[in-house]
C-alpha cells in the first residue's frame, strides 16, 4: 500500500495554520486519492487528518525548582494547567521541568518561546536567592535593562503583612521586581506576584508555585486575557470511572467504542485501581456536548454494574449517595486495613448522616472482646478466614443500630503468608439488617500488590460490594481478585 505522506515542520512558530496533532501510536488503513485522508508527520506525533484537532493556540508549560527535578515534590501545577488550557482549546505542546538556575530557565524560556504561543512558568518567585524566575526572565525579554521595583507590588505586599499582623522582612522586597517590559500580577493569597509580558510574539506568564496561589491567579487574570484568543471550538473530556472490573474485561465490553479512527476518542486508563474511561471530542460546543454524552452513557451501560460515576466522583462518594438515597446507615470492623475504609467514609462531607462509626479490631483479643468472635472459631478457622469474618460484621451489627456492616480481615504483608493463605489474602463480609434479620455473605479476595495496595483494593473492594447491594442487584458480580467460591453466607436474628 502506497501512502500519501504530507511533512509539515511546527518548530517554528508564526505559521498561518495552527494545527495540533495529539500523539496516536496506530496509523489506519487510509487510501490516497483527491480529497481522501492523509498521514500527518510532525516531530514524533502523528495522527490521521480525521482525527486531528485544530487550535487556533498552543502553549508551553514550564516548572520551575530543584525539589520537582529531585521528585522530592510532585509537580501537580502542569497538569492542572493543561487541563484547563485544553478546556478552552489551547493545545499543551509541551511540558518541561528546570532546575533553580538562572541560566537554565533563560534557555528553557527562549526555546519554548520559539515554539509556542503562550509560556506559562511556575515556581521561582519566592523571597530568597534561589528564586531565579525573575531574573531569568529579565535575561530574555530585556537584557540590556536592570529590573525595576513595581510600586502597586510593594503595596499588595505592605497590604498582605498588615492583613496578617506581620512584619515584612527586607528579604521580601525582591518579590517587587520585574523585568521593564512585564507586568506585575496580584496574588492576594500568598506574597509573591506574578509577571506577565511578551517575548517577540509569545506571550509569558509566570505564577507562583504554590498551588492554591497559582490556580487563583491563573483563573482571575491569566485565564481572562487567553480566552479572547482561544478558538472558538472547545475540546470536552468526560470521564467514567469503575471499580472490580479487568482492563482488558473492560476493553473487550467497549469493543469498536475505542477504535483510534472515531470521534469522540475514547480510551481507558487504571490508577490507584481505579479503571476510567477518557472521552475526549472537540468542535462546536453543543454538539460536543451531545456527542460526549451520548458515549459516557455507552460506556455506563456496557461496563454495568463496575461503574460508578463520571468526573471527580470517587467511589465513596457514591456509596454515600446510594446510602443517603435509601436511607441505610452503616458501621465497619475492620482488621487488616486498620481504618482506612472508615477514613475513606468520613473523607467525604456529610458522612455523618450515614456513617455510623467503627472499630479496629487487629488482633483476636479485641475481636472477641468488641465482636464476640468465638476463640473456638479463631482456633479452628484463623483471624483471616470467612467465618470470622462474617463473625466480626455480625458483632457490628449487634453493637450498633446501623443497617449494614462491612468487616476486613486479611494479610496485607510483606509477611505472615503461608501457602494456604498467601499475602494478599482478604476476606471481606457485609451483614444486612432485614425485618430484625441478619444476613452476611463473606468473599474471598487475593490482592496483589504491597501493604498499602492490598489494603487500598481491600477498602474499595468493600465499598463496591455495598455498593452492589444497595443497588439490589438480583446477583452479586464477582470482584476483581475475587476467589471463587465466591461468598460463605449465614443467616440469624438480632435481638
Amino acid at each position: 500500500m502506497l501512502w500519501a505522506v504530507q511533512i509539515r515542520a511546527f518548530q517554528q512558530r508564526g505559521t498561518a495554520e495552527r494545527t495540533l496533532h495529539f500523539p496516536f501510536k496506530h496509523a489506519h488503513d487510509q487510501r490516497c486519492g483527491s480529497g481522501k485522508n492523509i498521514l500527518i508527520i510532525s516531530d514524533n506525533c502523528y495522527c490521521t487528518t480525521h482525527e486531528k484537532m485544530a487550535f487556533t493556540m498552543n502553549a508551553a508549560i514550564l516548572s520551575i525548582g530543584d525539589e520537582v527535578i529531585l521528585g522530592q515534590s510532585v509537580d501537580t501545577n502542569t497538569a492542572w494547567l493543561s487541563s484547563q488550557l485544553a478546556e478552552i482549546a489551547i493545545s499543551p505542546i509541551e511540558h518541561r521541568t528546570v532546575v533553580d538556575d538562572r541560566a537554565a530557565i533563560s534557555l528553557a524560556v527562549r526555546d519554548l518561546a520559539m515554539r509556542a504561543d503562550c509560556v506559562i512558568l511556575t515556581g521561582g518567585l519566592g523571597p530568597t536567592d534561589d528564586d531565579q524566575t525573575r531574573d531569568a526572565l529579565c535575561d530574555v525579554l530585556t537584557p540590556d535593562q536592570q529590573m525595576v521595583s513595581d510600586e502597586q507590588a510593594l503595596r499588595w505586599l505592605d497590604e498582605w503583612f498588615a492583613r496578617h499582623g506581620r512584619h515584612m522582612p527586607p528579604t521580601n522586597l525582591r518579590q517587587v521586581q520585574r523585568p521593564a517590559t512585564m507586568r506585575c500580577l496580584p496574588n492576594p493569597h500568598g506574597t509573591a506576584p506574578g509577571l506577565a509580558g511578551r517575548f517577540e510574539q509569545c506571550l509569558i506568564y509566570a505564577l507562583p508555585g504554590p498551588p492554591t496561589e497559582m490556580k487563583p491567579m491563573f483563573t482571575e487574570h491569566v485565564l481572562p486575557e487567553l480566552l479572547p484568543q482561544a478558538s472558538n471550538e472547545v475540546l470536552l473530556t468526560q470521564f467514567v470511572h469503575a471499580f472490580g472490573i479487568g482492563e482488558s474485561e473492560a476493553g473487550f465490553r467497549l469493543g469498536d467504542l475505542t477504535a483510534r479512527n472515531r470521534h469522540p476518542l475514547i480510551g481507558t486508563t487504571v490508577s490507584d485501581s481505579i479503571l476510567t474511561a477518557r472521552i475526549r471530542a472537540h468542535g462546536a460546543q453543543e454538539e460536543v456536548t451531545k456527542q460526549v454524552e451520548e458515549d459516557a452513557q455507552r460506556v455506563e451501560q456496557r461496563w454495568w454494574p463496575y461503574v460508578y460515576g463520571r468526573g471527580e466522583m470517587t467511589l465513596q462518594r457514591a456509596v454515600g449517595a446510594l446510602l443517603k438515597q435509601c436511607k441505610k446507615t452503616l458501621t465497619t470492623v475492620e482488621s487488616c486495613t486498620g481504618g482506612l475504609l472508615g477514613k475513606m467514609l468520613v473523607d467525604v462531607p456529610g458522612s455523618s448522616a450515614y456513617y455510623l462509626g467503627g472499630w479496629v479490631t487487629y488482633t483476636n483479643e479485641l475481636k472477641t472482646t468488641c465482636m464476640a468472635v468465638p476463640g473456638e472459631m479463631l482456633k479452628a478457622y484463623g483471624a483471616v478466614s470467612a467465618e470470622v469474618a462474617a463473625a466480626m460484621a455480625s458483632g457490628g451489627l449487634a453493637n450498633v443500630d446501623a443497617d449494614y456492616a462491612l468487616a476486613i480481615s486479611g494479610i496485607a504483608g510483606p509477611g505472615g503468608g503461608t501457602p494456604e493463605k498467601p499475602v494478599g489474602t482478604v476476606f471481606i463480609a457485609l451483614a444486612q439488617l432485614n425485618d430484625q434479620r441478619v444476613s452476611v455473605a463473606s468473599r474471598r479476595f487475593v490482592f496483589f500488590g504491597d501493604r498499602m495496595q492490598v489494603r487500598d483494593r481491600s477498602a474499595k473492594a468493600a465499598l463496591q460490594i455495598l455498593r452492589f447491594a444497595l443497588l439490589d442487584l438480583p446477583e452479586q458480580p464477582p470482584l476483581l481478585w475475587q476467589v471463587q467460591p465466591k461468598a460463605v453466607s449465614a443467616k440469624g436474628t438480632i435481638s
